[in-house]
């Protein structure tokens, strides 16, 4: 072994990926976003290169006449003034992508995903109403160490075929103090099945 053999070491890590649960209308929305964000970029940027240009032909330009100075600064200040538009425009739609992006996180990581609806080939292949239904199957909240189960806890809250709540120590204890908890929900809605975690003060929305 070489002198650096002693003291380089290889680790290697596997790839986590997380998978959330995102609704046609918030993918649409973080879609037209990002696209109009781009759009107002690339103008903003047009804009800057055309203040940029102007500055260098009244550096570079040799005796110009007085009125292709004012037509230059007129030129100058339309530049600035389209780029400021266009860069609060740009801000605005990344603004709102990242906040589409945000609401998809707080919607909980996706642990399994089940489904039992029928397949095409079943002849009753309609969804009952019983399968609509929001239905909290199994809840947990806490550590690996320590967790208590809060099923009917959640079952109480949903409202409407709706549970919005918050993942924290009032839904019924803390199991494990002084550590940050996650709340595990296992529920079924139109004949899947699925399990979502939460991170400790997540907000919870479901379905």
């Amino acid at each position: 072994m070489d002198e650096a053999g002693k003291y380089i070491k290889t680790v290697v890590k596997s790839r986590q990926i997380v998978f959330y649960l995102v609704t046609e209308q918030d993918l649409n929305s973080f879609k037209s976003n990002s696209v109009l964000a781009d759009i107002f970029a690339v103008l903003t940027s047009l804009a800057v290169g055309g203040i940029f240009s102007v500055q260098l032909t009244k550096a570079t330009g040799i005796q110009l006449q007085p009125e292709v100075i004012n037509i230059l600064d007129l030129l100058l200040y339309f530049c600035i003034f389209v780029a400021l538009i266009f860069g609060i425009l740009t801000g605005y739609y990344y603004i709102k992508s990242f906040i589409a992006i945000r609401k998809i996180k707080e919607s909980g990581e996706v642990k399994t995903l089940k489904s039992h609806v029928p397949q095409e080939s079943d002849p009753f292949t309609s969804t009952t109403k019983e399968d609509e239904k929001l239905e909290i199957i199994n809840a947990t909240y806490g550590t690996n160490n320590a967790n208590v189960d809060v099923t009917e806890e959640l079952r109480k809250k949903v409202k409407n075929n709706k549970l919005q709540t918050i993942a924290s120590n009032d839904i019924k204890c803390d199991p494990d103090y002084g550590v940050e908890k996650k709340l595990t929900i296992e529920y079924k809605i139109n004949g899947i099945s699925i399990t979502k975690e939460y991170k400790e003060h997540d907000r919870i929305s479901l379905p």
